[in-house]
């Protein structure tokens, strides 16, 4: 049976990430309600269908009135907004709810939330798909998975427990840091790829040999995520700029280096260098390539960890 005690969560926007969560915390034992608000009824009454959430409105204030976690999944930019307008909202209600975002940006959706609402806990789950919506979602999308949690200085305690408990139910791993820490990590671990993916994907594009016809593995591999949501792409590279920019500058030197080697015909270099990248990829494979057989997911799922999330601070290795 799941640690997670809330009886109702409220999503604010229904696609693949939360989606995903809801499948994940009923198959985590939780009996709460499932609830979701969302722009367009098209994605609600799927989301219905599918068994995914157990019902649905297209009022805003109904759906957070009497919420006990609310759970905000939309792109960034709309993230940020949906919390400015709602955050003063929650401060006047008699039972405040936990709120939650899942944005792959914190400090522009920090900023613009505009708040001091003290149960607002910026959080962001490392897990997705190239393939989005809910008729996407996965029980077991974050299986094993880091979630970051960035909570700010007057967030209180008992919130971030109980978020931390959501995504335990789920079957992630909590990871706490700051806001700064966050967006300058994801920028080089996850912003960046995604930008290269893009890029390549590009260059290939309009070559005349047609290139992408005979991809195999490599290609795919590299190529995956340049499938992913545009509208969410967009708003990551324009809501952090400066720290993606950052992480592309040390590609790009990367690469001057390897052209260089290519061009001279470095053997030595090349080797040492191809050498060293495998041995720090190998080192990762735990984290970035895990195997999870049915087993291990519903155990991972199951699982409950009582560890105070306020003072993980490292992931696996």
């Amino acid at each position: 049976m799941s640690s997670f005690r809330a009886k109702s969560v409220v999503f604010l926007g229904l696609g693949l990430i939360s989606g995903s969560l809801a499948l994940a915390l009923r198959a985590s034992g939780w009996q709460g309600s499932l609830r979701a608000w969302g722009p367009r009824e098209a994605s609600l009454l799927r989301g219905v269908k599918l068994s995914v959430i157990d019902g649905y409105t297209l009022d805003l204030e109904e759906a957070i009135d009497g919420a006990e976690v609310i759970v905000v999944g939309a792109p960034p930019m709309a993230s940020g907004d949906l919390l400015a307008e709602i955050l003063p909202k929650l401060t006047a209600l008699e039972s405040p709810s936990v709120i939650t975002d899942m944005a792959s940006i914190k400090g522009w959706v920090v900023e613009r939330a505009g708040s001091e609402y003290p149960r607002f806990v910026p959080g962001h789950p490392i897990a997705g798909l190239e393939h989005s919506g809910v008729e996407s979602a996965q029980a077991t999308l974050f299986a094993g998975r880091e979630v970051i949690l960035t909570p700010l200085e007057n967030t209180e305690r008992e919130a971030v427990e109980t978020v931390a408990a959501m995504w335990r139910a789920a079957g992630s791993r909590i990871t706490t840091m700051s806001v700064d820490d966050h967006d300058a990590a994801l920028a080089a671990s996850s912003h960046s790829p995604h930008l290269l993916a893009y890029a390549l994907t590009n260059a290939l594009a309009d070559d005349p040999l047609d290139p992408m016809r005979h991809g195999g593995g490599a290609l795919r591999d590299m190529t995956r995520i340049a499938g992913s949501d545009p509208v969410m792409w967009r708003d990551v590279a324009l809501t952090n700029g400066a720290a993606i920019n950052a992480a592309l500058s040390r590609v790009e030197a990367e690469i001057a280096e390897l052209k260089g080697w290519v061009a001279d015909r470095d053997s030595d270099a090349l080797e040492r260098y191809f050498g060293r990248c495998k041995e720090v990829r190998r080192r990762h494979d735990r984290i970035l390539n895990p195997v999870l057989d049915d087993a291990l997911a519903q155990e991972i799922l199951a699982q409950e960890v009582a560890s105070d999330p306020s003072e993980e601070q490292g992931g696996e290795s």
